[in-house]
């Protein structure tokens, strides 16, 4: 075991975090949701999700007998959904595949979707105490300072060296304390921004701390300002003050979610009414609201709301399995984009 090692796992003894509710009765099942949980997010905000999604869905087996829209329905506020679809669609091969059991080794749980490489090594060092080697971007973080590697995140040659310098510290004994020990390090202590070093175990030989340019590390490419896109979501209340939602595509933003209707940003409330059946003396009255910027990791998406309200229960406007009624406060057994629950919000607030 190298001595970073050794540092690290004695640091972790006295200091790390031990009472976060997937460390508490640890199965890989409970590992494995974590960790896909704890990808781009932070523990702090994980916590909350972690522990509802697993009080519905306990097992592997009850994960992968639900539907799409329940699983979205818990992951709902959580972000990059995709997450959650990869994650049931994981269960249900671990059920059809590995007669339910999560498994124990790397290969074979990259070949699941939504499993990378860090997360698999993740899963098999805590659950199973396999030597396996993770690298999210806590691991990349230390890495990268303690061995002041520069070259910009994602190109192949930095890449080989943050893998080649975490396979070579990913200790045979005590993995499963090692791989707590570096991710947490990396979360509390060599945050991304102001760096807590003087609480730092091996910062007398950290390179980026004897240069003094912890901040320089990991390089980072400049990001181009991002490209804005405009939409127009026309909400339709009822009056009985349901909101119309439709089920987006399986594919693209917000795959699979319930949202009102989005159209471009010219579209006219007659677009609208000809795709739903909706008439002229329906409409009680139209309102437009305020501009806002929803951003995405690629662009901004600036939505224009447009609220329809309507007569009576508007019976005549047609559902289907992709179009249907809810109302703003009540339980949604479905997933909703964060732009919907920010809509219904207001809808709410507004007493529609």
């Amino acid at each position: 075991m190298t001595e970073f090692a050794q540092t690290l796992i004695h640091w972790w003894r006295q200091n790390g975090r031990k009472d976060l509710p997937w460390q508490r009765n640890k199965t890989a099942y409970r590992v494995w949701v974590s960790e896909v949980m704890l990808q781009q997010t932070q523990a702090s905000t994980v916590v909350p999700y972690f522990e509802r999604f697993l009080a519905r869905f306990p097992s592997v087996r009850r994960l992968a007998k639900a539907s799409e829209d329940e699983v979205l329905e818990y992951w709902t506020g959580l972000g990059y959904y995709r997450r959650a679809r990869h994650l049931r669609m994981a269960a249900i091969e671990v059920v059809e595949k590995h007669a339910g059991q999560v498994p124990t080794d790397v290969d074979a749980l990259t070949s699941l979707p939504g499993i990378g490489r860090s997360t698999a090594g993740a899963i098999a060092a805590i659950a199973f105490r396999q030597t396996a080697t993770i690298l999210d971007g806590n691991v990349r973080r230390v890495l990268s300072r303690f061995y002041a590697i520069s070259g910009k995140r994602g190109t192949a040659k930095t890449e080989k060296q943050l893998w080649a310098r975490a396979d070579a510290n990913t200790p045979t004994a005590h993995v499963d304390l090692y791989t707590q020990a570096i991710m947490d390090l990396g979360a509390i202590v060599c945050v991304r921004a102001n760096p807590k070093c003087p609480l730092c175990p091996i910062a007398n030989e950290c390179k980026a701390h004897q240069q003094g340019r912890e901040h320089a590390y990991p390089s980072v490419a400049r990001r181009r300002p991002l490209r804005v896109r405009h939409a127009r979501f026309f909400v339709v209340i009822n009056g009985q003050g349901a909101c119309l939602l439709k089920k987006r595509p399986p594919h693209g933003v917000w795959a699979s979610l319930w949202s009102p209707l989005e159209y471009p940003q010219s579209a006219s409330v007659a677009a609208l009414s000809e795709d739903i059946g909706l008439r002229t003396e329906m409409i009680s009255k139209t309102v437009s609201r305020p501009h806002f910027r929803h951003a995405f990791t690629h662009y901004q998406l600036e939505i224009e709301p447009i609220y329809i309200f309507l007569h009576g229960s508007c019976s005549e406007i047609v559902l289907s399995r992709d179009l249907r009624w809810h109302r703003p406060g009540d339980k949604a057994e479905f997933g909703l984009s964060a732009v919907t629950v920010k809509l219904l919000e207001e809808i709410e607030g507004s007493g529609a």
